[in-house]
């Protein structure tokens, strides 16, 4: 996603849960009081459970939940701390991993990390706000 897709969705959450507090006259917002949360979590559940059947069903093995967020990769020339930095966003369960991803598809003979002696220097999540619920 691009930097100005996550700033959009960002507001429209943010404006969704103002809406929500008025609504429930909550002074701080509780993601437990909030409808839509318990909605999505309520979705997310069934579509687990139809996910492991399946797999049961077809002799696969047990399944296994994973919870991903987006975070910004950051990646700066070796040496030029005054120059433009690359960015790239990438869908992780953890810091770690998003760094290797990054690395793992960036990083390779001829990719962009690559050509231009970068090295990554830092990782941030984005999306869903730490210790948010999507």
């Amino acid at each position: 996603m691009s930097e100005l897709q996550i700033a959009m969705w960002e507001c429209a959450e943010w404006e969704r849960i103002a809406h929500v507090m008025t609504e429930q006259q909550m002074p701080v917002y509780a993601p437990g009081q909030d409808p839509r949360v318990g909605r999505r979590e309520e979705q997310r559940m069934r579509r687990v459970a139809l996910d492991l059947a399946a797999a049961e069903q077809h002799g696969g093995a047990p399944g296994e939940m994973l919870r991903h967020q987006v975070y910004r990769v950051v990646a700066q020339r070796v040496g030029s701390p005054g120059e433009p930095r690359l960015t790239v966003h990438m869908m992780a369960s953890s810091l770690s991993e998003a760094a290797h991803r990054a690395w793992t598809i960036y990083g390779r003979p001829g990719g962009l990390y690559q050509q231009g002696a970068y090295r990554i220097v830092s990782v941030e999540q984005v999306l869903p706000e730490p210790g948010e619920l999507l």
